[in-house]
């Protein structure tokens, strides 16, 4: 498999995880860990489904490649995670969000330079 094939599926698993994430936070809003059903919430199963699925896709995409290089896509779920933030649960952004956003790419460009 082609490296190019492997760094999607990073970005897939990030975006994944990312959506996971935001839908972890919408669970919450009804959270009561004194109550089974609690776990049964639906934005928290699907969310767990996706973790699942982004998992599953990292440890197939580890085959192919190096993790430094393949983990270095994983850090754009901050970026996935900021942006849907902003937009689906209207967080507040700020100018430094963007700032360590721009720094996360230019790291993970500086590292698949080999």
């Amino acid at each position: 498999m082609g490296k190019a094939y492997v760094l999607i599926i990073g970005l897939v698993c990030a975006f994944f995880g990312a959506i996971a994430q935001i839908l972890f936070k919408i669970s919450t809003e009804n959270l009561d860990f004194l109550d089974i059903r609690t776990f049964l919430n639906k934005y928290l199963l699907i969310g767990v489904v996706l973790y699942g699925i982004a998992f599953l896709l990292y440890i197939f995409a580890l085959k192919f490649t190096e993790v430094t290089l393949l983990y270095a896509t994983i850090s754009t779920s901050y970026i996935w995670v900021m942006l849907f933030g902003d937009k689906i649960l209207k967080e507040k952004v700020y100018l430094w969000n963007y700032i360590g956003a721009l720094l996360i790419i230019i790291g993970i460009i500086l590292v698949m330079k080999r």
